[in-house]
């Protein structure tokens, strides 16, 4: 469900994604990034590869709106979601890591930047919730 559009790709309310950008530009293992509007971004790491992401702001993102951005824009790398009111539920964060794609808030994605393996990056409640869903 959308926060602000009902339309893909969820827009941002604000109409720009300053805040995201302006973190990527000071993080140490950003090289360089790529805007190609609607919120999807080409996010080259210090370490060489490339990752695709997309900017959402969409207020409950599960399992069908992911499934709704692969869709829409095909392989993707990374969600943000881009809003301290927007939310994503645990299992499409699972889901996610299964597919190798990073479901993150923007602090998180600060951390996952650092690994290889970032779609893998979870909080240390994240890890706490899933250990006890047997998820891991």
């Amino acid at each position: 469900m959308s926060a602000y559009s009902e339309t893909f790709p969820w827009p941002s309310h604000y109409g720009h994604y300053n805040f995201f950008e302006a973190r990527m530009k000071q993080h140490s293992k950003v090289a360089s990034m790529k805007a190609h509007g609607g919120g999807l971004y080409d996010l080259t790491r210090t370490q060489g590869d490339t990752l695709r992401v997309f900017i959402c702001e969409c207020y409950a993102f599960g399992v069908a709106e992911y499934m709704e951005v692969v869709k829409n824009l095909g392989h993707i790398d990374v969600v943000i979601i881009n809003s301290a009111w927007c939310g994503y539920a645990p299992d499409a964060k699972f889901h996610c890591r299964e597919a190798n794609v990073g479901l993150f808030k923007i602090g998180e994605l600060m951390g996952a930047l650092y690994r290889d393996d970032h779609w893998r990056h979870l909080t240390n409640d994240q890890k706490e919730y899933y250990k006890k869903q047997g998820w891991l």
